[in-house]
Parts: structure tokens; sequence; C-alpha cells
């Protein structure tokens, strides 16, 4: 465990700092590409433009850019958590501004992980209009192995 909080003012600073990632549009690549993933398989047909797409082709958008690298605190990480929420279902052919943020920032002392610390951020997506339609958010843990509960052999 480190002798002081490794969640520095400087680190507190970057929770709420917005990032713009871009714009993404929905395509039949990030339709067939989620499908295979949560579904399995090649899907039988795609929405055609202008049809709603299953809430989980949100992770095909998210992979086609990179949010800003938060700072390595600990040598290991874990994704804990995702978490979707939708103002309307996304549709085939739209365009979407994706804007990234920090979200929160928590330190755990013991548990599984021994000292760790959870970044929570979220990508937001914004249609022409400027309506927020979906948000994605995530739980990243970093964590040192040699801390964790069980890694001496227990």
């Amino acid at each position: 465990m480190p002798e002081e909080s490794l969640v520095t003012d400087e680190v507190r600073a970057l929770v709420g700092r917005e990032a713009e990632l871009g714009r993404v549009q929905v395509t039949a690549r990030a339709y067939r590409r989620a499908y295979e993933v949560y579904v399995g398989g090649v899907p039988p047909a795609v929405p055609a433009e202008g049809e709603e797409v299953p809430g989980y082709v949100i992770t095909g958008l998210e992979s086609e850019s990179e949010a800003p690298a938060f700072p390595q605190l600990l040598p290991n990480s874990l994704l804990i958590a995702n978490e979707w929420w939708f103002a309307r279902p996304l549709r085939m052919g739209e365009w979407l501004r994706m804007v990234h943020r920090v979200t929160d920032v928590r330190e755990r002392f013991g548990g599984r992980f021994g000292y760790s610390i959870d970044v929570l951020s979220e990508t937001v997506f914004i249609d022409a209009s400027g309506a927020e339609v979906a948000r994605s958010g995530r739980t990243m843990t970093q964590y040192s192995a040699g801390e964790a509960a069980g890694a001496e052999g227990e």
C-alpha cells in the first residue's frame, strides 16, 4: 500500500474535464461487430438506413475512437462495470458527436485487490440537433497484483 494517496490534486482535476472524440456514424460495420460480440455469429440482415438498431451497437461506435488516457497510477487495470443509458434508440446511418469525461475517481483500501483506484468515465453521444442520445459509462480499477488478496498463495 502506498505511503500516501495516489489521487493527487492533478488527478482530481481530471474529473469533469471533457474531451471531444469527434463524430461517428452508425454503420453496418459497427452493427456487425457488436452483433458478433453480443449475439454471436453473423447477423441475418442489417437494418436499413434510418431504422433503429439494438443498444449494444454503442460498443461498436466506441471502438471507432479512443478516449484520452487516464494516468496509470498502479500497474494493473481491469474493467469492472459497463453501463448504458439511452434517451432514444440509435438509428442506422445517423452521425453522432462523442464527448468523453471522467466522472469520478475513488480510492479503495482493502478488498480483493488491496489498495486500488476506481476510475469512472463516460462517453456521451449527441445527435445533429444537439440532443443527448446515449451515454456509455465504464468503471476501471487500477491495482497492484502483488497486493491483491491471495497474491502470495493464500
